[in-house]
């Protein structure tokens, strides 16, 4: 073995979260970072999709460089750490504030588009009513996105500027993760966490109010 193989392997720090469920992977992720030098790399094991696509959006919007090879299940994230803040970022919420009581109420949208007849128009009021909701200072707490509701919150999606605006503002955007396998599209999500069932009962449970599209 040659001196450099040595010295790369030293650089090289594994962490496992096989088997754990998110935020655990995102909170080892950043400990781990902590606990390595600028330069310096480390991989993480992860044998869940939705962990991952979490894993991978806090490291790329957090500046952090990252390789993804894929092997059955399992899925190795190579991280090499550059000069960032990412010690200081939070794996759980970006930017988050303190939305008043009367935003007591959650969205949820069951597919990609608002009410019954021509599709093309259901789609122009997804992000009409977004807007609007933004306009009139009433943004909910939470927005869900269940089924073909999906779509919104994946690559090339018009709606994506206005949902980045929502997770500025303080709303927790879920992504239903069992939907996004069925459809496989896990690996498209551009903007919203992906969620489990339970946080998103816990999240209509726990709401004032709760508005289905």
């Amino acid at each position: 073995m040659s001196f450099m193989v040595q010295i790369f392997k030293l650089q090289m720090k594994t962490i496992d979260v096989k088997g754990m469920a998110c935020p655990m992977p995102l909170i080892e992720t950043k400990k781990a970072l902590k606990e390595i030098e600028e330069g310096e790399s480390l991989k993480v094991i992860i044998d869940n999709a939705t962990s991952v696509i979490n894993v991978l959006r806090f490291l790329e919007d957090n500046g952090v460089p990252v390789e993804k090879t894929q092997a059955g299940n399992i899925t190795e994230l190579t991280v090499n750490k550059q000069d960032s803040d990412i010690e200081n970022a939070e794996v759980d919420e970006y930017c988050t504030i303190d939305l008043p009581p009367d935003n007591n109420f959650v969205l949820v949208f069951a597919k990609n588009r608002i009410g019954e007849g021509s599709e093309e128009l259901g789609k122009m009021l997804v992000g009409g009513f977004l807007n609007t909701f933004k306009e009139m200072e009433k943004l909910p707490q939470k927005v869900i996105f269940l089924n073909s509701g999906i779509d919104l919150v994946l690559k090339g999606s018009p709606t994506i500027p206005i949902l980045k605006e929502y997770e500025k503002s303080g709303v927790e955007l879920l992504a239903c993760g069992t939907c996004l396998e069925f459809y496989e599209k896990v690996d498209e999500v551009a903007v919203s966490k992906v969620s489990n069932a339970y946080d998103i009962l816990n999240a209509t449970i726990n709401a004032g109010k709760v508005i289905s599209f």
